[in-house]
């Protein structure tokens, strides 16, 4: 594959684990309870420090907001977005595997767990539209 290539598209800049981190703290606020890392880090069964160094990366996106006092962590907008974003991809990636390529449905939803974030948003476009095309009612 020619360099150009891979780098003539825009690249993905969140990574398959910063997913998993949105994720959870959208989760979480779902409860009303207010959410923190140490609860993100309980759900996601990883270390206060990894969740730490994740939720930098994420506020520096400015998909993350840390509020103060209580240190309560909430989605931006843009969090959001993504989090829609990499949640429309994931069902257009399992209806594409289990149903065009015949893949068991845990199987189809592993494997599009692990690329839902590095679709191009002009490769979902046409998957949609291929989706939509090849199902009947």
């Amino acid at each position: 594959m020619k360099k150009e290539t891979i780098t003539s598209h825009k690249k993905p800049n969140i990574t398959h684990s910063r997913i998993h981190y949105l994720w959870a703290i959208n989760e979480l606020s779902k409860t009303g309870d207010g959410v923190k890392a140490i609860n993100v880090a309980k759900l996601l069964g990883v270390t206060r420090s990894a969740v730490s160094i994740a939720l930098n990366n994420l506020k520096k996106q400015k998909l993350v907001v840390e509020k103060y006092p209580g240190h309560f962590l909430q989605l931006t907008h843009s969090g959001k977005k993504q989090l829609e974003k990499i949640d429309s991809n994931y069902l257009l990636l399992v209806d594409f595997l289990n149903n065009y390529l015949n893949l068991e449905k845990d199987i189809a939803e592993k494997q599009a767990c692990l690329i839902e974030h590095l679709l191009l948003d002009e490769v979902a476009v046409k998957l949609s539209q291929l989706l939509a095309k090849n199902h009947h009612p």
